[in-house]
């Protein structure tokens, strides 16, 4: 059996679901005839199944499987003359095109018909949706009657949930019940009957198939049936934030339009002194996508149907795991080692359609990822089935290891003047995760809602119940410090909440001294995307500390905590730090005074302003004596690589000074400077770096200043231009452009590109180039073609990527206005 869709799990799904399609092609329907006093309502109609139509002349009621303590119903014969009155179901119109539009699903591509392949049916629940039956004969209300029937999954299983059969109710009544599956006759002429068909609000979501049983006759007082299998089509049914009574309802038109219906975005990245943003495509419409997430939702529950797959809050924890791969040979394969060989680098990706659909061509897991990819996957398959949802960039974010306190230990040594670190926590300069919005009647109270975002993290850092996912956390758990409510909260927290603490081992007595606490070191302008509803177009980079913040970011910091320093803040993490030890079973120390120790020297860093790669930088510090006595101080800098995922690569540059006197309220400046060479070693860190400032008092060698700063040199961008405006089938130029930055060759050079654009004759969404000259210009031009998918959207956006072995990451983007 053909798929184009193969390897191990993956194609057993697929060909399962798609092996009745290829027949589909020959064979319209199955119809079968059977008894009413026979048949219960428990029994598996599926049974009755067959691959091509029945032949008229040997025709038969046929029995349906034996269930226990049931009596095996009898054979009865029915006549072909008998066979050729009876009123026979001959096809089902789904009105795709129109139930497509009143579902808020015209622009999934599946739902379009294409050469080769028929449209598919995208429905949201808790919508009615428009059938029309034809049959060979015209349908007579007072003699015949309409049973229509819904199974998830390829197996039948008794469960209401998965499972309906109900009577098409021929009053002409639209009133539903909200929870209830029901179907009225709307409309009738010649031999067709219109229904509409309500699915409700709490269905599960996936593909659905349906019968029609249709009541021909009463023969010796007994309802005679026809059952039609329809085999031509099946219904997508997915979630609906348009519907008030489905837990994704959102109020906010503005901000469902850009997390449900915006096929475009970004990824904050880099740190909160020097942003990066590179635009993204999700393309969660392309043909392809929707069958893949659907494939992931039933992997993720064992590819067994179930009700589970009705509640977003299930639905979305699934797939926070089964995006990554550790587990259940899920989307992505994690790597944070620098060799990526036998993958594609992280930085390659710029979008996540290609990633999803060589996952469902391959059956394999997708080498590699790290966090904004495995966000950006996740935004893809969570609105494509209806989730609405975010990728929000952490900056400063915490990674706390440790069940004893909601904090970032670091324990200092001086080991012969220098200063030793042990930490098994760390701080990234950036952490991407998700948000959903769900509404949690579940969870509310009387004096506390928790319905809105969520949090969900599909990178795996650490098991929750022993697998790599987690969430969904209510946003507004976090931000009060309910850790007990939603999943992984207290993890979440710390992320965003965490105080920094330094320790040093006390001469004194054998325990740990707190020297120094920062209150506000991580949780730092929490970012998305604005609802704009459009693509990214703003610079490529910016600054928060500098005033350049023209970046479409929506900063969610204060949803997630109170204001740093605040009364109500220091409240709730103290009510948190409690509870998070009771929880694993620690003692409350909340009571107890912490044995800080402060210094009599502080050390200030002066921030920098942007510095192209390829050029020297000089770090400026200040060592202060902040006491009422003379103090000695010996000064110590050193430039770290580092990655943004606080692992340590090697060391850039390191400088003593000679000790310096200094009276009360004095300073003195120190420099270190990280000459061109140094700056171009480790471009597979991504040209980030760190400085370590220290300051030891000669009197009190215990006595210990420290002060660090992260840095991130800038990369040049990718500029693009072309028209502003285009046809929809033109095929435009579109010019791209940058110089190398570096004082030597670039080598291995691609440039790759995503979004809605074709390449035309030689251009490729993937390209290899020759080698960048030192100092030299580089510019290609783009033959590109509009896609014709997605349906209703006003543009077309393309994101676009240069990688080379020397210098990686340079990003740009473009968009045009269809005409």
């Amino acid at each position: 059996m053909y798929s184009r869709y193969r390897g191990n799990n993956v194609s057993c799904d697929i060909l399962s679901r798609r092996a009745r399609r290829n027949r589909r092609m020959n064979y319209a329907s199955s119809v079968r005839i059977y008894n009413s006093s026979i048949l219960k309502p428990r029994a598996s109609e599926r049974d009755l199944k067959i691959l091509a139509p029945p032949d008229p002349t040997k025709a038969k009621e046929l029995p349906i499987r034996e269930a226990p303590e049931e009596k095996v119903p009898e054979k009865v014969e029915v006549e072909k003359k008998e066979l050729e009155t009876r009123l026979h179901v001959t096809g089902v119109d789904l009105h795709i095109a129109e139930n497509a539009k009143e579902h808020h699903t015209n622009m999934y591509e599946c739902a379009q018909e294409a050469e080769g392949r028929t449209a598919e049916l995208v429905l949201r629940r808790g919508q009615e949706f428009k059938m029309t039956i034809t049959f060979d004969r015209p349908y007579d209300i007072k003699k015949n009657d309409i049973t229509l029937m819904f199974n998830l999954g390829d197996e039948y299983k008794p469960n209401r949930r998965l499972n309906q059969s109900f009577k098409v109710d021929e009053t002409g009544s639209t009133k539903y019940k909200p929870k209830k599956w029901g179907a009225t006759v709307i409309g009738q002429k010649g031999n067709t009957l219109t229904l509409s068909v309500f699915v409700p609000a709490s269905a599960p979501i996936g593909e659905w198939e349906f019968a029609v049983k249709t009541v021909v006759d009463v023969k010796n007082g007994k309802d005679l049936h026809w059952q039609y299998n329809h085999t031509a089509d099946y219904i997508n049914i997915i979630f609906n934030p348009w519907c008030k009574e489905d837990w994704v309802y959102m109020e906010d038109d503005i901000w469902r339009t850009e997390t449900v219906l915006n096929d475009n975005g970004t990824q904050y990245y880099g740190s909160f002194r020097k942003v990066g943003v590179r635009s993204w495509a999700y393309n969660q419409f392309k043909y392809g996508i929707l069958d893949c997430a659907l494939h992931l939702v039933r992997k993720a529950f064992g590819f067994k149907a179930t009700p589970a797959m009705a509640s977003p809050v299930l639905v979305s924890r699934m797939i926070a795991g089964i995006v990554n791969a550790p587990d259940n040979g899920g989307v992505l394969v994690g790597n944070w080692s620098g060799d990526y060989s036998g993958g594609e680098k992280p930085t390659s990706w710029q979008g996540s359609e290609k990633i999803l659909l060589k996952y469902m061509e391959t059956g394999k897991s997708v080498r590699y990822g790290q966090c904004w990819v495995f966000s950006a996957v996740t935004t893809a398959v969570c609105r494509a089935i209806g989730l609405p949802c975010r990728s929000v960039t952490n900056y400063a974010s915490a990674h706390n290891t440790d069940l004893e306190r909601l904090s970032i230990d670091v324990i200092k040594k001086n080991v012969d003047g220098d200063i030793e670190e042990t930490c098994d926590d760390s701080v990234w300069n950036f952490h991407v995760w998700n948000e959903v919005y769900i509404l949690r009647p579940d969870l509310n109270t009387s004096t506390m809602k928790y319905d809105g975002w969520h949090a969900i993290d599909a990178t795996p850092q650490e098991r929750s119940e022993g697998v790599f996912t987690c969430g969904p956390a209510p946003v507004a758990a976090i931000k009060e410090g309910h850790l007990r409510v939603g999943y992984d909260t207290s993890f979440i927290y710390a992320e965003v909440n965490a105080d920094k603490v330094e320790w040093k081992s006390s001469s004194g007595v054998k325990k740990l001294v707190e020297t120094k606490r920062t209150r506000n070191a991580v949780g730092k302008k929490m970012s998305t995307h604005q609802p704009t509803g459009k693509p990214y177009v703003s610079p490529s980079f910016g600054s928060f500390l500098f005033g350049n913040d023209n970046l479409e970011r929506e900063d969610l910091t204060d949803t997630y905590k109170y204001e740093e320093g605040s009364e109500k803040e220091k409240t709730v993490h103290r009510a948190a730090e409690k509870l998070f030890r009771l929880m694993n079973g620690c003692e409350d120390e909340s009571d107890d005074e912490h044995e800080e120790e402060c210094s009599s020297l502080a050390i200030e860093i002066d921030e920098m302003e942007d510095i192209l790669v390829g050029s020297p930088f000089t770090f400026k510090v200040k060592v202060k004596n902040v006491c009422k006595k003379e103090r000695t101080a010996l000064p110590r800098l050193k430039v770290l690589y580092k990655t943004y995922f606080d692992s340590v690569t090697g060391i850039a540059a390191l400088k003593k000074f000679d000790e310096v006197k200094l009276k009360p309220g004095a300073s003195q400046e120190f420099t270190i400077t990280v000459d061109e060479h140094q700056a171009n070693q480790r471009p597979q860190d991504d040209f980030n770096f760190e400085l370590k400032a220290v300051a030891i008092c000669k009197e009190d060698e215990d006595d210990i200043a420290t002060g660090d700063l992260d840095f991130r040199m800038r990369r040049p961008d990718l500029e693009l231009s072309g028209p502003a405006t285009c046809g929809l089938f033109d095929t435009i130029k579109v010019e791209v452009s940058f110089r190398n930055p570096l004082k030597v060759a670039l080598t291995n050079c691609v440039v790759s590109f995503a979004g809605g654009f074709d390449g035309v004759g030689t251009t490729k969404d993937t390209m290899k180039l020759r080698n960048i000259g030192p100092g030299m210009p580089w510019n290609t031009t783009l033959n590109l073609r509009p896609q014709v998918q997605p349906r209703g959207q006003p543009s077309r956006a393309l994101s676009i990527g240069f990688d080379s072995k020397e210098l990686g990451d340079i990003t740009g983007k473009y968009s045009v206005e269809l005409k």
